[in-house]
């Protein structure tokens, strides 16, 4: 099981954000979804409003240091976080798919609608 630590916390008014660094005791390096996952359930912090900056360990310690930034809004990140690439393609592929299967749910009701008819 992985334990957390707070090691300090820091607020930047400007950014409208806390800057915080933590220790992560675990036996595999956690990704980021997983510390914004452990930050919401141990800090009551929405996941969608923390960035993770960066995931450190050193060689053969299970130790690992994380800086995260919480934003106090979504309005508040959105305005100071730009998107990377990788997030940019991933939201324009959901896009598409969800649009995708919006107008299949059309063409199944529409087909479902004459079938229904005759």
């Amino acid at each position: 099981m992985t334990e957390i630590r707070l090691v300090s916390d820091a607020e930047n008014p400007i950014f409208g954000r806390k800057e915080m660094k933590f220790e992560i005791k675990s036996d595999i390096v956690p990704s980021h979804e997983e510390v914004k996952k452990l930050l919401s359930e141990k800090f009551s912090i929405k996941p969608e409003l923390v960035r993770t900056n960066k995931i450190q360990g050193k060689f053969g310690n299970k130790i690992f240091e994380v800086t995260a930034d919480v934003y106090s809004s979504k309005k508040e990140f959105d305005r100071v976080v730009r998107k990377t690439k990788q997030e940019k393609e991933k939201e324009k592929k959901e896009a598409e798919d969800k649009r995708k299967a919006e107008d299949e749910a059309k063409k199944a009701a529409a087909s479902g609608n004459s079938e229904a008819k005759k």
